[in-house]
């Protein structure tokens, strides 16, 4: 019987590393980095860049400041939030290229699929609609490509 291997990380890293990526998995925490990426805001600047509401807002920058991502400074009667590692950016990156990459690969085999032939209802409606076409009278048929009476107009 052979001994388990020994992980190579030990589990509490592993979990400090679960940890960041899961404050990184909400989407309104990706659109706050998102619009500091460009400079320090405060709260109401961030409720406009984001479109989020400021209770709201203001849960998520408290979880992303004790995490450590970003870096609160109060300036007069506001604080105001930056990113503490730009290197949280190239994680942002990384992700959204290796998304693009597997979507393009799908686009590829999509595209190159060879054509699906028609369904049975598909086939079963054109063939119906061309017995109804052949089963019309004579008359009937007259009465389709006739144009349609015209009144006449009294001044």
């Amino acid at each position: 019987m052979s001994k388990p291997a020994k992980p190579f990380v030990p589990v509490a890293v592993l979990e400090a590393v679960a940890d960041y990526f899961k404050i990184l998995s909400e989407t309104s925490r990706l659109q706050i980095l998102q619009s500091l990426r460009s400079g320090s805001m405060n709260v109401m600047e961030l409720c406009e860049a984001t479109g989020l509401g400021q209770a709201n807002l203001s849960k998520h920058l408290k979880v992303m400041t004790q995490a450590g991502i970003l870096t609160r400074q109060a300036r007069g009667t506001s604080a105001y939030y930056n990113i503490a590692d730009p290197l949280v950016f190239e994680f942002c990156e990384l992700a959204c290229g290796q998304i693009g990459d597997r979507l393009q690969q799908q686009a590829k085999t999509f595209l190159q699929a060879a054509p699906f032939p028609p369904n049975d209802r598909t086939a079963n409606k054109t063939t119906q609609s061309q017995k109804t076409t052949s089963q019309k009278t004579p008359s009937q048929k007259t009465r389709e490509k006739a144009p349609a009476p015209t009144s006449h107009i009294r001044n």
